[in-house]
């Protein structure tokens, strides 16, 4: 069955918005990359199979996700818009960084309960803030010239600093710049690009290539290069040489996003549900990866039956995060309601209600 979403506007007598399964395809594949990669980095031992695998998923994963989220960006900020930040970015990192913290305090492992703490984003809750960010800027790089130019200067610049921290992940903001960038200059409408069967080769080959790639990078260069957010100083390399490999991770981040967009199905499929609902596997799974972290399975895992359990495991727990069932009964958790926390918003092109409050727009 189709899933529909409602227009923006309840003022506006329109048919409802049909969603597309290509772009809720896209997600759900990186959903289930996101799951597994965080297991990995919990259980992987020393096996250079599994590092290089690990590190395949991580040089595409969170590019892919970054790029896709500039694509669907507005370039406008209308007072709906900025309401929908609110409710869907800024509100369920409050929640669940709470959540998380109390988890580590039930724990008893380390946790600092001060503002520093709060506004340091635990393990992936990264890209909530970072997103928030991105999409407040959308509309000024819309409007810039040489938009994506400006961000690859500013990602490499990052390197170059020590002044950014983890604090709002400004680190990866800044880092990743690029990828939402390009996205936003893109635009919505290339997701409709119907590749033929000449360009799925080529993106076959171009995530073929990047095996390969990958085991060097795991081999020769440090893990903490694919989380960009350490300046080139902290992993140990020069401005120039730092530079060159972040141009190289954004290149092969680039490549393989195009790769994966271009092979995603475009019908409905068995894990469309799971792109739809991508914010609770995205929310949920961490506390499964944490419990892993502190239990005997950790860096336990170094052969090919125990990797393939984990990828089984993966899809296990995104199926069973993005069910009806478990999204029914923590959608108030997940979505907790916040229209006492926001301004009606009146639309464009309405009258000014009559307490006489300007809208907000």
């Amino acid at each position: 069955m189709s899933t529909t979403v409602m227009p923006e506007s309840p003022a506006v007598a329109v048919a409802p918005i049909r969603r597309d399964p290509y772009i809720d395809n896209v997600k759900g594949l990186l959903i289930v990359l996101v799951v597994l990669g965080h297991l990995l980095a919990q259980t992987l031992g020393s096996s250079p199979g599994g590092k290089t695998i690990y590190t395949f998923i991580y040089l595409c994963h969170m590019p892919a996700f970054v790029m896709l989220s500039g694509m669907l960006s507005s370039a406008e900020l209308t007072g709906r818009r900025a309401a929908s930040l609110i409710r869907d970015l800024l509100v369920p990192y409050v929640v669940f960084q709470l959540l998380y913290m109390t988890f580590y305090t039930v724990m008893d492992k380390p946790m600092h309960w001060t503002v520093n703490g709060f506004l340091s984003p635990i393990y992936h809750l990264w890209f909530l803030p970072a997103l928030f960010i991105w999409r407040m800027l959308a509309p000024l790089f819309a409007q810039l010239r040489g938009a994506v130019v400006i961000a690859i200067v500013v990602s490499l610049a990052a390197g170059a600093a020590t002044v950014l921290g983890r604090a709002l992940a400004l680190d990866r903001v800044a880092g990743m710049l690029p990828f939402f960038v390009l996205g936003v200059w893109l635009g919505r409408g290339r997701l409709a690009y119907r590749p033929s069967p000449r360009v799925r080769l080529a993106a076959i080959a171009v995530l073929v290539a990047a095996a390969p790639l990958a085991y060097l990078v795991a081999s020769r260069l440090s893990g903490l290069w694919v989380y960009w957010n350490r300046a080139y100083q902290q992993l140990g390399v020069g401005l120039t040489e730092g530079v060159l490999i972040r141009l190289g991770l954004l290149a092969v981040g680039l490549a393989m996003t195009w790769a994966i967009m271009m092979l995603a199905p475009r019908r409905q499929t068995f894990f469309t549900g799971w792109g739809v609902n991508s914010m609770y596997p995205y929310l949920l799974h961490v506390f499964v990866v944490m419990a892993l972290a502190w239990s005997p399975l950790a860096d336990q895992v170094d052969n090919i039956p125990a990797l393939l359990v984990l990828v089984v495991a993966a899809v296990a727990l995104v199926w069973l995060t993005a069910s009806r069932p478990v999204v029914w009964a923590l959608r108030p958790l997940v979505s907790p309601p916040v229209r006492w926390l926001l301004r009606d918003v009146v639309p464009a092109g309405s009258h000014q209600s009559t307490t006489g409050r300007r809208p907000l727009r």
